[in-house]
């Protein structure tokens, strides 16, 4: 079973013990595999967390969906452009959705995503102006499983 990733890019990285906690859990039940849509923040966080678990669970499998070719030399900041492409290097797997830039391609990236995953761990303030509202309205939509480390306590949450 598969889990992805969305989260804003002010994911504040003191979370990552309840985010390793809760991809444990998931774990646990059977999910194996996780896609990750690369994006500064909580995506990247995320990935670094799965990546550090394959020695404990190696069982686990890291799909890196990238939204475009050279998305990390549109990235503003060196360091996470840095922490994007390790990801990828360590990845199992890397799913590029376009050759090159279009003004489309984030969403076509969520819909990846939500298209090909079971369960959401999200990083959702609830604005629905971004694309973590997007990507979270349409997992809504398809019934998906999800659990929003926003909140200092996190709820899983069924929809459908």
């Amino acid at each position: 079973m598969k889990v992805a990733f969305t989260g804003h890019r002010n994911y504040p990285e003191v979370k990552n013990e309840q985010l390793r906690k809760v991809v444990e859990q998931f774990i646990s039940e059977g999910y194996t595999t996780f896609l990750c849509g690369m994006a500064e923040g909580f995506d990247i966080a995320a990935a670094e967390v799965v990546l550090s678990l394959k020695t404990d669970y190696p069982q686990l499998r890291l799909l890196s969906v990238i939204p475009f070719e050279g998305h990390d030399m549109a990235m503003p900041n060196a360091e996470w452009a840095e922490r994007y492409r390790r990801i990828v290097e360590a990845a199992d797997g890397v799913v590029t959705i376009s050759q090159s830039y279009n003004v489309n391609i984030y969403r076509l990236r969520n819909d990846y995503l939500v298209d090909n995953a079971d369960a959401i761990i999200c990083y959702y303030s609830g604005n629905v102006r971004t694309g973590t509202g997007y990507t979270v309205r349409r997992a809504m939509k398809k019934c998906l499983r999800m659990v929003n480390l926003y909140a200092d306590s996190y709820q899983i949450q069924f929809f459908g």
